[in-house]
């Protein structure tokens, strides 16, 4: 092929043995071919860029090539082989079925099928994107795929297998072509640079095989793209120009943030992303594949041989799944999942993104019931919030719009210098105990506390334990609560508690007060089941137990209408249906 085909064109494999993973495919089509087993139809099903069209090419010249075929190592030199490599073959016809779906389309291809092989031994027909062809199509199609003239081969390639018909796919042998993996990824796109007398650093080929998303196609693409762009000479400043992607640095530098709960950090690295010009949405989705490791190397305590390709600093990476604790890591994934969903539901992509980071890592800024409750976690763990730069006073001239937060126009007084957010927060670090439980942050190797010398014994570790909950946090929290009891029991028992608070604690025992005009909600509040079910719930948001009773918020016990009465939910819904007429919707 000439210097001007791309390429993903130019390296494509021409035998079984340059296949780079796909062993279930190859060793099956290779046992067929010594075997004389081959069959009349194969189904080729697998995402786009993994190797579907290329491994039909390759059984199509280990049929037909002239010097031995049918053979597993076609040689790529006879004239059979090289028609079919440059996809002008009689006897190997390629038909896209995404343009040439209908049914006189396929009529005319069953017209063909008819005649015997020109050149070579078998006829080879390849149907590209098979699940486009209309149910018609397909009808017309179905007694050729079953009864074929001899030595004639179909091979439907997919990337959609459910599309496909299931008379057409019972009729077919079916493959599953698998992603291939990082390694696989930089293994070909190694072989391919040296083949090219390619100079690119290794880092560069990971963030290549990395953003390529499992295609060979697409990594192969990127590489022609970067030759453009930097000549045979590619580094990694010039894979990041040309992806948008976001260096480890950065990603690395935002998780920190994220675990300190500096906000305004978090906000001056999407401000450095956008800058740069990159995609914030990219930024998002290259800062979850980072967390991802995380994960992973949080829950199996190592760095998983898949990731070693892309870990540009294995012990940073350790550290930084130690210091980030597992539901800290859960809900920032959560968080960048739910912004990129609202991405493509057309939402304006930094500010979702900045969005998702601040609440990941300042939960105070999340006003719901979940936000409520991860400050609780966050109490308990003693990690405290990282100062915030102040606000400039009044008149003195406000940050520009697209500046960092915290910064200002000259000569604006911003009162003492703050703190860099990792320094605050040492002393919250170093107390901890060691790396490798649940919300344990390690400490920095060869940091010095204020206040001490190198020379100084090391503080011995000291263990914190959650302060008791006092009227004034219960009453922070009960709105968690009630959510609680409507999420464990029925919403008419969580009814009952609508406008209650809590009004004294003391001794382990909570008085929860009733609004006035309440009678109806508190008689029923105080069936056993009911006082049950908030017992429950205030445990499972305090973590402490406490004896319940109910008082009006007046200050004194409120006279039950005498005409009230406890019911079930069985009788309320009666009472209802009866006063205002309704009927009861199954």
């Amino acid at each position: 092929m000439s210097e001007s085909t791309s390429l993903y064109r130019r390296h494509r494999p021409h035998s079984f043995d340059q296949v780079v993973g796909q062993q279930h495919v190859v060793r099956t089509l290779s046992n067929a071919i010594t075997q004389d087993k081959v069959h009349h139809a194969y189904l080729f099903v697998g995402s786009r860029g993994t190797g579907k069209t290329s491994m039909a090419k390759i059984l199509a010249a280990s049929l037909n090539c002239a010097n031995g075929g049918p053979t597993l190592t076609p040689c790529g030199t006879c004239e059979s082989c090289l028609s079919i490599a440059a996809g002008n073959s009689v006897d190997v016809i390629e038909m896209d079925a995404a343009s040439n779906r209908s049914v006189d389309d396929i009529r005319e291809l069953r017209d063909r099928v008819a005649f015997a092989p020109t050149a070579g031994r078998w006829k080879v027909y390849i149907l590209d994107e098979a699940h486009m062809l209309t149910k018609e199509a397909w009808n017309a199609f179905l007694k050729t795929l079953e009864e074929p003239p001899p030595n004639t081969v179909f091979i439907l390639a997919t990337t959609e297998a459910h599309k496909v018909m299931p008379t057409i796919a019972d009729r077919c042998q079916r493959f599953d072509f698998q992603r291939p993996s990082i390694e696989q990824l930089s293994e070909v796109l190694a072989r391919v640079s040296q083949a090219e007398s390619i100079a690119i650093d290794p880092p560069a080929i990971s963030m290549i095989s990395r953003s390529a998303s499992g295609s060979f196609r697409d990594a192969l693409g990127t590489l022609d793209q970067l030759v453009s762009y930097s000549g045979n000479q590619v580094a990694l400043d010039d894979v990041l120009e040309v992806l948008g992607a976001a260096d480890a640095d950065l990603l690395f530098s935002v998780v920190d943030k994220v675990t300190e709960a500096d906000a305004a950090g978090v906000l001056t690295a999407v401000e450095q992303v956008a800058r740069s010009g990159r995609d914030p949405a990219r930024f998002a989705r290259d800062l979850l594949g980072h967390l991802r490791v995380l994960l992973v190397t949080q829950t199996t305590g190592q760095i998983p041989e898949a990731f070693a390709v892309t870990a540009a600093d294995p012990d940073r990476l350790v550290r930084q799944a130690q210091a980030i604790g597992p539901a800290n890591l859960i809900r920032t994934i959560d968080e960048l999942s739910a912004a990129l969903g609202l991405i493509r539901d057309g939402d304006e992509a930094r500010l979702a993104v900045e969005v998702a980071l601040l609440k990941a890592a300042r939960p105070d800024f999340d006003p719901s019931s979940e936000g409520l409750a991860r400050r609780l976690e966050r109490l308990e763990s003693g990690i405290q919030p990282a100062p915030q730069p102040p606000i400039p006073e009044a008149g003195g001239g406000a940050a520009s719009v697209g500046d960092p937060v915290g910064r200002t126009s000259p000569g604006v007084p911003t009162g003492p210098p703050t703190e860099p957010a990792s320094n605050a927060q040492s002393d919250t670090f170093t107390e901890t105990s060691e790396a490798g439980s649940v919300g344990d942050v390690p400490g920095t190797p060869g940091e010095v506390r204020p206040g001490t010398s190198p020379t100084d014994p090391a503080p011995t570790p000291v263990e914190t334990t959650p302060e008791p909950f006092d009227l004034g946090k219960l009453e922070q929290v009960w709105p968690a609560v009630l959510d609680s009891v409507a999420a464990s029991g029925s919403g008419m028992v969580a009814s009952y508690f609508d406008g209650t608070r809590p009004m004294k604690l003391e001794d382990s025992k909570l008085t929860v007060g009733f609004p006035a005009g309440a009678a109806f909600n508190r008689k029923n509040a105080e069936r056993p089941e009911c006082l049950q079910q908030l017992g429950a719930a205030v445990t499972a948001v305090t973590g402490d137990q406490f004896r319940l009773e109910y008082d009006s918020l007046e200050g004194g016990q409120q006279a039950a209408d005498p005409e009230s009465e406890v019911m079930d939910e069985e009788d309320f819904v009666a009472r209802v249906k009866s006063e205002f007429n309704a009927e009861e919707v199954i």
